[in-house]
């Protein structure tokens, strides 16, 4: 994701630049300020800025101070100084301020976007797959699939915690998924204010302190919450179809690391224990407290892999009390004991963990 900061205090300009520059990169965050006194304000409040656009002749502090404080914090960002004037002694300033190109106005769609992508050296394809996964993300939620929204948190975050052999591009697309979320629920409006508010402080977190084993359960714990959030949103407002099946299915998601019953989930979905009982299978081909158990599985596993919780913490934040128990539904479900999953799946270093 890029965060982009506008600074324009033209509307009609303002919103041209926001249209071209969302159309020219795909996962950007468009942050605008029509002020220099705004536009302190977001260097201040952001982690960190990608790129700005500055008009110069903004109400005080001018363009010229806005870079100036900007410098003093960081040379990193790419600034873009967009301007009617075309005096030879601004453009020469503007560069002493490090400044990466000068645009007069009106600036050319064309000339703009080529401007932006050669500046933040854009890639298509990262283009192309950011769009792929915010169609899935905004897919996934609209249309109430938990289950497939569930796997796709774990692939981001355990892509994230891989130690061996994970490229930075795994490292960062958990920071671009977060972001979409973060788009998704703006998008909802006042709904969902709350919820923007746990994405924001999320996306804060990951960025400053990553994703180490000491704090993966807590991310995890927080990503199932405001996916709890999100989907009892979505659920509300759905217009299609959903039957029992799918009904218990969503109710199991929901309460994942809770203790599920068949009575509990039966209730969610309108049916009679028994019969959902014999439809679960007959629709499912597996029992339904074989699907509840596989779907615990596959979450033990990552703690095992990626968390420094001990295989009798694990058995009890995923409702187990009996942790005896839990390691023979994980031999049965794996063919090993939680104890040699998490020998092979990490290295030998951390094997205490168990």
């Amino acid at each position: 994701m890029f965060n982009i900061v506008i600074v324009e205090d033209e509307p009609i300009e303002l919103e041209s630049l926001v249209r071209i520059i969302s159309q020219s990169v795909e996962n950007a965050v468009i942050h605008e300020a029509s002020t220099g006194k705004k536009a302190i304000q977001l260097i201040d409040q952001l982690d960190h800025i990608d790129m700005i656009f500055v008009d110069i002749n903004i109400p005080l502090p001018n363009g010229n101070q806005v870079i100036e404080y900007l410098r003093k914090k960081t040379t990193d960002t790419k600034v873009i100084v967009t301007t009617a004037n075309d005096d030879f002694d601004i453009v020469r300033s503007m560069y002493n301020l490090k400044v990466n190109d000068y645009l007069l106005k009106p600036v050319k769609k064309s000339i703009l976007t080529d401007t932006i992508k050669k500046t933040l050296d854009v890639d298509e394809g990262d283009n192309e797959k950011s769009r792929a996964l915010k169609q899935k993300v905004f897919s996934l939620i609209d249309e109430c699939h938990y289950a497939p929204w569930h796997s796709l948190i774990f692939d981001m975050l355990n892509g994230a915690c891989q130690v061996n052999g994970a490229d930075e591009n795994k490292r960062k697309a958990i920071g671009d998924f977060l972001e979409i979320v973060s788009q998704y629920v703006a998008a909802q409006g006042e709904k969902l204010a709350p919820a923007q508010r746990k994405v924001a402080a999320l996306i804060k977190d990951v960025n400053q302190y990553g994703i180490t084993e000491s704090r993966y359960f807590r991310v995890m714990t927080d990503l199932l919450t405001l996916s709890e959030v999100l989907f009892d949103y979505a659920f509300k407002s759905y217009t299609g179809n959903i039957d029992f099946i799918e009904r218990a299915k969503f109710h199991i998601e929901k309460n994942i690391l809770r203790n599920l019953t068949l009575d509990d989930v039966a209730a969610k979905s309108f049916v009679s224990s028994c019969y959902l009982s014999r439809a679960f299978k007959k629709i499912t081909g597996i029992g339904f407290s074989n699907y509840i158990a596989t779907r615990k599985i596959t979450i033990a596993k990552s703690l095992l892999q990626f968390s420094d919780l001990k295989v009798n913490t694990i058995a009890l934040e995923l409702a187990w009390q009996d942790a005896n128990y839990f390691c023979r539904i994980f031999k049965k479900e794996t063919g090993m004991a939680p104890s040699d999953y998490r020998k092979i799946a990490i290295p030998e270093e951390n094997a205490s963990l168990a």
